[in-house]
């Protein structure tokens, strides 16, 4: 369950200026990363369960009262922060990397293509039940992250664009603090 359960989560919150009285599930309900190591029950990527089911709450009762997320990304990436493109067309995600799992994730920005819906609204492209590399791209990453450490590799946090949207600027805490800068040729 550690390695590859609970998934981590992208949600909709809707509209800011609007009050949100919805549920999303955490520390009650968790997310299907890899449905295949959850014995005796039969899931999908991205909907929620739990893991010590009570008189309570059970997988029903998440599914019932729980809002799933609208994209899974591997457990343990740790996304810290997300900025969308000037054209709401690409949501990019720092990963900052896992300390706990082996082998490690994360050590990456992913990009995570958007479309806009008929109601206004910005949604992901790729469906909520997306294997984790189908629903995204990554564009800056460390070579071989299953060898990365807290204290080694990328390890991006803070994402921010140039103002005329030309370059994305992306902090580290890497070994080094560094700042990388992110640009089409």
């Amino acid at each position: 369950m550690h390695i590859d359960n609970p998934a981590e989560e992208l949600n909709y919150l809707g509209d800011p200026a609007k009050s949100n009285e919805q549920w999303y599930g955490y520390p009650t309900c968790w997310t299907v990363g890899d449905p295949s190591v959850i014995k005796d029950k039969t899931f999908k990527i991205g909907q929620q369960f739990m893991i010590t089911p009570n008189s309570t709450f059970n997988d029903a009762t998440c599914a019932e009262k729980s809002v799933p997320p609208r994209l899974s990304m591997k457990a343990h990436s740790a996304p810290i922060d997300g900025k969308f493109d000037k054209d709401y067309k690409n949501l990019y995600v720092s990963l900052h990397g896992s300390w706990n799992r082996q082998p490690a994730t994360g050590y990456k920005v992913i990009q995570i293509p958007f479309t806009k819906l008929e109601s206004g609204a910005y949604d992901p492209v790729a469906p909520a039940d997306s294997a984790f590399a189908q629903g995204y791209s990554d564009i800056l990453w460390t070579q071989n992250e299953g060898s990365c450490s807290q204290n080694a590799c990328l390890r991006p946090t803070g994402i921010t664009w140039h103002p005329d949207g030309s370059r994305m600027y992306v902090a580290s805490d890497g070994s080094s603090g560094e700042l990388y800068i992110l640009y089409k040729a």
